[in-house]
């Protein structure tokens, strides 16, 4: 492999990497070409054909290539060109009738495909993937979906704070639409109220009302803007000052003296009301006592459960082993960072390295007891990663499919996303909050893997660890561009307090939470 030929590589790295597992192809050259699509959205309206664009660069011949439309997983595919003909084995059900390869310009590095009947489900992110032999290479394009519905009704409603409410309302829109009101001027005038809500398909019905007084200029529209097409529809109303109502001088002295009895009630009230508060503060403050005092003990032992049940006996140094990291990795010369590199480094083919996929182990390996370690998983948008553990004897070579039945349980984060990464399909995971450092709990005696969020103690997600028994196990890391992953050193041990001393902050990792019961993991050197 040329040199020169690998530093063409580096600009498109960013934009190959969407999709981080699942691609059964190889990776062993430099780009021989490169995949581009749109570098701005591509808007269609529900029920019409649009056109997903996407093409080779330099421009050649792809008659003979493997074109391969997909969304979120690869297998399930949009739609696939193979060998000169269109694959619908695989095709996603709602796809099935409504894809149609623009074959015209394949000949000339053109692969466009052509959606029909636009629907709503349809609009998001979609990869373009090329594969010529051993080599591929991806695009990825973002396609918004809009419809514009009814023109807006206008209606007089009621009589409302001295004037006339006004409403407009306009139904059928996607997405949510801008709706403005503006007098004869056209000077955008401030709504009184205004609602929306989305149908069962997805479309969405706006309103907005207005409060208009009288000796005002009365001549109004109400105008409904779709957000992504140029598409404007509008309405108008005049309205008259004959129908105001007219205000009585009696009725004016009436609502002043109710007033005036209403504000000397509501006045009585409040001092009652502050009367019995403060009474009732005298016993909330004795009773405050009593609930703090309990909310202490339950929080002593609401932490001690956790540490006995949760927490793993030991947190382990964890170091990453240079010998089994893909030649783009590069590794920190203490072995705790990790990072993708734009080309390959010269490195020794030995059996222990991954040549395809970019990963790497860790260098301790563990066959019983229970034990964690944390990982700084902090990226920049659009980071992608995978971290867990692998059995030692997993292959490293060539197709790795990150799954169970292949000896590999791990999460996998890509576009703000979080998945586990279980099969046959993955496991998508609803996150309270975004985990900046991860624990990895791995317990032989309980039989599992667990992933937590390390700031506020969160599950994630947990595995069987059945899969990998009977074999030493390793940490396993794969990184891709923009991320980088850092493995957190454990802080000094401090010493086991007993149920009647009071317990350490969590931040503080406990060797031994109790004997002869729970056991730290067995660390094994590498074979």
């Amino acid at each position: 492999m040329l040199v020169s030929s690998c530093l063409l590589c580096s600009s498109s790295v960013l934009a190959c990497a969407t999709i981080f597992f699942g691609f059964h192809v190889r990776e062993m050259d430099c780009a021989q070409f490169q995949v581009l699509g749109s570098d701005h959205p591509i808007t269609a309206t529900v029920g019409g054909d649009v056109v997903l664009p996407c093409h080779l660069s330099p421009r050649m011949n792809a008659e003979h290539m493997e074109v391969r439309w997909f969304r979120s997983r690869f297998s399930i595919y949009v739609h696939l060109y193979h060998s000169g003909q269109d694959h619908f084995s695989s095709q996603m059900p709602e796809y099935q009738g409504r894809t149609e390869f623009l074959k015209g310009g394949v000949s000339d590095g053109n692969v466009s495909l052509r959606i029909l009947r636009t629907r709503l489900s349809d609009e998001g992110q979609y990869q373009c993937l090329i594969k010529d032999g051993n080599f591929y290479e991806e695009a990825t394009l973002e396609l918004k979906v809009a419809v514009s519905g009814s023109s807006p009704l206008l209606s007089v409603e009621d009589y409302q704070d001295g004037g006339i409410r006004v409403g407009c309302l306009a139904a059928g829109w996607y997405p949510k639409p801008e709706m403005l009101w503006r007098d004869f001027q056209g000077q955008q005038l401030p709504s009184f109220n205004e609602s929306a809500s989305q149908d069962k398909n997805g479309f969405f019905q706006v309103e907005k009302t207005i409060i208009i007084h009288k000796n005002s200029k009365q001549n109004l529209s109400c105008s409904v803007q779709n957000t992504r097409l140029p598409q404007e529809k509008d309405s108008s109303i005049h309205i008259s000052d004959a129908i105001f109502p007219k205000v009585s001088p009696w009725k004016v002295a009436f609502f002043a003296t109710l007033a005036i009895c209403l504000a000397l009630l509501i006045f009585l009230l409040l001092l009652i009301y502050w009367l019995q508060a403060k009474h009732a503060a005298e016993l909330e403050k004795r009773s405050a006592e009593i609930r703090e005092r309990d909310m202490e003990i339950q929080k002593h032992a609401a932490e001690l459960r956790w540490r006995n049940t949760i927490v793993p006996v030991e947190e382990v140094h964890v170091t990453l082993d240079a010998d089994t990291a893909h030649p783009q990795l590069i590794l920190s010369t203490d072995g705790k960072k990790v990072r993708r590199g734009d080309t390959r480094q010269p490195m020794p083919d030995n059996p222990e390295r991954y040549d395809t996929y970019h990963c790497v182990l860790g260098q301790e390996g563990f066959v019983s007891g229970r034990c964690f370690w944390e990982v700084d998983v902090g990226t920049e948008e659009g980071g992608v990663w995978a971290m867990g553990v692998a059995r030692d004897s997993m292959n490293r070579k060539g197709w790795i499919n990150p799954a169970p039945q292949d000896g590999i349980l791990a999460l996998f984060h890509c576009g703000g996303k979080y998945w586990a990464l279980t099969s046959p399909d993955h496991t998508a995971l609803l996150l309270t909050q975004v985990p900046r450092m991860i624990r990895v709990y791995l317990d032989f005696e309980g039989q599992k893997v667990a992933f937590f969020n390390a700031d506020n103690q969160d599950l994630l997600f947990s595995f069987p660890l059945a899969p990998l028994s009977g074999e030493k196990i390793r940490p396993w890391f794969r990184v891709g561009p923009i991320a980088q992953l850092s493995l957190k050193s454990p802080l000094p041990v401090p010493c086991v307090p007993s149920m009647e001393e009071p317990l350490l902050p969590s931040c503080f990792p406990l060797k031994s939470l109790s004997t002869g019961q729970k056991t730290p993991c067995t660390p094994e050197g590498r074979a």
